[in-house]
């Protein structure tokens, strides 16, 4: 068949891209397992509306043979006599399905079920069957794959992921799923980004617009599978919305090596606005574009920051569609870090890391981590295609920002900051106790400091780990049961008195004293009462009323301006 090159006219640029557009929906179900119809039903349907359709019935139901015949082969029968170079390509495949997620797996002759083997089992089936794979609708309901667990050695056949999922005529693209795919990227996972209408009812293709969008040189089952193999796909809640993402004239998709200048381009055209295009990274936005137009092309050059990046690329609609195109991934080694992330403990960070190598040679690798001023070094071999776990440890870290390193091989692996912030200040908040305003501007003052803000909204049971307890007394027309101290609460609070923490009794306009309050008052301070004034609470020592006390590790405080918290905090906590 006849290559078609499409020519995008944009700002008197011309534009040649070597790939057709064809608009796939790889994800549905028949009545081999929980849907309607035949697989030969479904894809006389779905020609008529997409250029692609995959049946994927469900594993477990193929136990059960049909008239004697195998489901899976049944599907591809039926998907070779639908097939027409040049028309409509039919794919077939089963879907695997578990508690922790579930898979489709694609033109195969065999099948596994979920009764027959768990998550690592259908990997070690897929690897062995070298078997091209997608992790399908990643939220919680169904599964997020152990938090997306990274397998070197499957990542070679896990290619796909959905982004986006299901028949209805609202959002398929979500929020979480698009959460989930950064996750999985970030994990070590090369992914191409989908999106299908799952249907199982007698709409397949038709349900609404989603659609998976595969770059292709020719409608052929061949060329289909080679751009789904090479995650040349994009997912899509438009029809006919048409994205080309390259880097280096590579399509998204690619895996590029050594290239030190990232020259991209970014090209758009629908029949509908584009109000936004987004360039994300592993490091978060890297770009945003507000367009409100048809058409886009921009072409931008970027250099990448560590050994591993990844790039892809949102755009939103006028009307609120979503599409998203598969990454390209710019690696400067063949070792690198994924998983990264940190841990602060009082003066201690930890610093977990997965070191993967990509290659299936060994290599010995030199690690360095840096936190601040300190460093530590390790000497490390890794097989072909392993993935190695690091937890790494720095104590004695002073208060304030400290820089965070990973270099591979003396190449930057990645790059980060940690906070050292002073002891904790906890605030109450489970007493009816809640004051918004002085809630947000007192913690929004102690952050500013450097101090660790904790919201305790549950009883004092143990001792508070905090250098300082703010006690609210609780509002006005609290409920009784729910705003008072218990009596463990008080034993708590007065032991962590002994201990040597402070608790700032805190009266506020509008609130009330319960007697619980009183008893930890006179537990702390015998010699000092609480008085409720109309809408002011007092203490009265020694024949004098006061606004203020201060003794034995309580600080009472009555006051009606916010100012007046920072001044006396600024005083308390120094």
């Amino acid at each position: 068949m006849r290559k078609i090159f499409l020519f995008v006219l944009l700002s008197l640029t011309i534009f040649v891209f070597a790939y057709n557009f064809y608009f796939a929906n790889i994800h549905a179900h028949t009545s081999y397992s929980d849907g309607v119809g035949t697989p030969l039903e479904a894809f006389q349907h779905a020609r008529r509306y997409v250029h692609v359709q995959a049946i994927t019935d469900h594993a477990y139901y193929f136990e059960q043979k049909l008239n004697g015949l195998d489901k899976l082969l049944l599907t591809k029968e039926q998907a070779m006599k639908s097939t027409k170079i040049g028309e409509f390509v039919a794919l077939w495949g089963f879907e695997w399905t578990g508690g922790v997620g579930h898979i489709n797996v694609y033109c195969t002759d065999e099948w596994i079920s979920r009764n027959q083997v768990d998550l690592k089992g259908l990997y070690r089936w897929i690897v062995e069957k070298r078997a091209l794979a997608q992790f399908n609708h990643p939220i919680s309901t169904f599964g997020t794959f152990n938090e997306f667990e990274y397998d070197p050695l499957v990542d070679d056949f896990m290619n796909l992921i959905e982004v986006g999922n299901g028949s209805w005529r609202g959002r398929t693209i979500t929020d979480e799923m698009l959460s989930n795919y950064q996750l999985a990227l970030k994990k070590g996972w090369h992914l191409g980004a989908t999106a299908n209408q799952d249907n199982h009812r007698a709409e397949w293709g038709s349900a609404n617009d989603t659609r998976t969008v595969v770059l292709a040189e020719e409608l052929s089952f061949e060329a289909i599978m080679e751009a789904l193999w090479s995650r040349r796909v994009y997912a899509s809640e438009d029809k006919n919305a048409k994205l080309i993402f390259e880097c280096n004239s590579h399509p998204m998709g690619s895996i590029l090596f050594g290239e030190k200048s990232l020259n991209f381009k970014i090209v758009l055209k629908d029949t509908e606005s584009f109000d936004e295009i987004r360039l994300i990274s592993k490091h978060g936005v890297e770009r945003v574009w507000k367009v409100n137009e048809k058409e886009f092309q921009i072409d931008l050059v970027l250099e990448p920051k560590e050994i591993n990046e990844w790039y892809y690329v949102l755009a939103v609609q006028c009307d609120g569609d979503r599409i998203v195109s598969s990454p390209i991934w710019v690696k400067q080694s063949l070792v690198y870090v994924v998983n990264e992330r940190t841990r602060v403990q009082g003066n201690t960070v930890g610093i977990f890391f997965d070191l993967v190598n990509y290659s299936s040679d060994a290599s010995d690798v030199r690690l360095t981590v840096k936190v601040g001023g300190l460093e530590k070094n390790f000497e490390e071999r890794i097989t072909g295609k392993e993935k190695k776990s690091f937890a790494v440890d720095f104590s004695g870290l002073d208060v304030g920002k400290h820089s965070v390193t990973i270099l591979v091989n003396d190449l930057i692996g990645w790059k980060s900051e940690v906070e050292i912030k002073k002891e904790p200040v906890l605030i109450d908040i489970s007493h009816e106790n809640d004051h918004p305003q002085f809630l947000q501007t007192v913690k929004a003052y102690l952050e500013r400091k450097g101090y660790q803000v904790v919201l305790n909204n549950r009883y004092f049971k143990r001792v508070p780990q905090a250098i300082l307890v703010i006690l609210p007394f609780p509002k006005k027309g609290a409920f009784a049961e729910t705003s008072d101290l218990n009596d463990f609460e008080i034993d708590v609070l007065v032991d962590y008195v002994s201990a040597g923490g402070k608790i700032l009794l805190l009266a506020l306009p509008n609130s009330f004293v319960p007697r619980g309050f009183e008893e930890l008052c006179k537990r702390l301070v015998p010699d000092a009462k609480l008085i409720q004034e109309d809408d002011r609470i007092l203490v009265s020592r020694e024949g004098q009323t006061l606004d203020s006390l201060q003794e034995r590790g309580l600080i009472f405080l009555s006051i009606d301006s916010v100012e007046r918290i920072l001044e006396r905090l600024e005083d308390t906590l120094e």
